[in-house]
């Protein structure tokens, strides 16, 4: 993975995200932590992300509308989709809206960084 690909994390619960966070940055990896789709749509460098892993279920705007609202201002990021309750229905829309994978919590994010990585080549 190049070194200025910069992957996002977007979760309500501070544990994941800084969970998720600590082993990327271990692996060598660049990424900017959110607690929540706002923080991350109004973050300047935006379009420097090569790769959203967001939760399903935030307050505000959730993970499905946040890809919804990156694919309106022009992004075409590939998402990792989070979710402590992973019901067929969900699955279903997130594999309508062309989420690659849709993971269930709590996730290895040794099995995150094999995706992110899998989807970024």
């Amino acid at each position: 993975m190049s070194p200025e690909a910069v992957i996002c994390v977007v979760d309500d619960d501070d544990e994941v995200r800084e969970s998720i966070g600590t082993f990327f940055r271990s692996a060598g990896v660049n990424v900017a932590k959110f607690g929540n789709a706002e923080d991350l749509l109004a973050w300047p460098n935006l379009f420097a992300m090569r790769c959203l892993i967001t939760d399903l279920t935030m307050p505000g705007m959730d993970g499905l509308e946040l890809q919804r609202e990156l694919r309106r201002r022009g992004s075409e990021v590939p998402v990792i989709l989070m979710t402590a309750f992973p019901t067929p229905e969900a699955r279903e829309r997130a594999e309508a809206q062309g989420v690659p994978f849709f993971v269930a919590k709590p996730t290895d994010p040794e099995t995150l960084l094999d995706k992110v990585e899998a989807l970024l080549g």
